[in-house]
């Protein structure tokens, strides 16, 4: 796909999160790296949330850095430096592809939304729960406590609450994890 093809489908996406997600089918498809590129951070806490909810200021890509790079550029992305050294991938309309790594260290697997250009992997909401938390806590940010909370909230059912609590154990937030398991047992379940 070359880079008209792909600004022509982004393009016809009504909301950020749709284009997001549909970024990262054709990210996927075209760097063929089906099941192995996974969206994660703030990225993937947007499209769980959606757009009308939480915006994200850049896409955060766990992937083979290389096949993921020889797409963006083909794409029309410029790859820039940033203050911490680290090369991020920029275009204008789109933000800031960061590629975080090759592989998501989480330990859970991801979650795989469908798209019309196919699936797009995203980092576990238990992970993000936890950095949320994480972050709240490092920034005192009832922000951060929220959207952990929105996210608990709305995937309450089928998150691994045993995985949440050890990891917010290890990571020294356990009191957060307790008032957020209060809160969400206390709330039902947002409409879908």
């Amino acid at each position: 796909m070359n880079r008209k093809e792909f600004e022509r489908i982004l393009a016809k996406a009504r909301t950020d999160d749709e284009r997001l997600t549909w970024f990262g089918a054709l990210l996927t498809l075209e760097s063929k790296l089906e099941g192995q590129l996974i969206i994660v951070g703030g990225s993937a806490v947007e499209i769980y949330l959606t757009s009308n909810e939480y915006v994200s200021m850049d896409i955060d890509v766990v992937g083979n850095k290389a096949a993921i790079s020889t797409v963006l550029r083909r794409w029309g992305f410029d790859s820039e430096k940033g203050r911490d050294q680290r090369v991020y991938w920029v275009k204008s309309g789109l933000g800031n592809v960061d590629l975080v790594g090759p592989t998501d260290r989480s330990g859970l697997p991801p979650r795989a939304f469908t798209t019309p250009y196919g699936d797009v992997l995203l980092g576990p909401v238990e992970h993000l729960i936890v950095r949320r938390l994480m972050m709240a806590r490092r920034k005192r940010s009832r922000e951060m406590y929220r959207q952990a909370a929105m996210l608990a909230t709305r995937y309450k059912r089928g998150l691994d609450w045993d995985y949440i609590r050890a990891q917010a154990a290890y990571e020294k937030v356990l009191p957060l994890f307790e008032e957020l398991r209060e809160q969400v047992a206390a709330r039902p379940p947002p409409r879908k």
